[in-house]
């Protein structure tokens, strides 16, 4: 029971901002030792809760967010793709450090 409550202990969560073309909704990120959480703050938009498991996370990168969904605006965000391919944009500050706390659940 221990190692469970380890587990879903929060790590780190920050205000960010989900996006997916030109739709996106403000939330709170937060990770633990095994899952990439997003809560939007308004359900009725469709872009989350997600609940992502790190181990089934095969990339992270920095990316750029986009205005209209084509017109890159700010450089302040990550992608990540999981292993079935999907991909999640998340608009949030220091993305370095959010590679750096996921890039040990990627690497190989």
């Amino acid at each position: 029971m221990i190692s469970s409550l380890t587990e879903q202990q929060v790590q780190k969560k920050v205000l960010a901002t989900a996006q997916q073309g030109a739709a996106h909704c403000d939330g709170y990120l937060s990770v633990s030792a095994i899952e990439l959480h997003f809560a939007p703050f308004n359900q009725a938009y469709g872009l989350g809760p997600y609940h992502l498991k790190r181990n089934d996370i095969s990339k992270v990168e920095v990316a750029s967010g986009k205005g209209g969904g084509f017109i890159p605006m700010m450089t302040e965000a990550i992608r990540i793709t999981m292993a079935d391919s999907r991909e999640f944009l998340f608009i949030l500050a220091e993305p370095e450090r959010w590679l750096e706390l996921l890039q040990p659940a990627t690497a190989d």
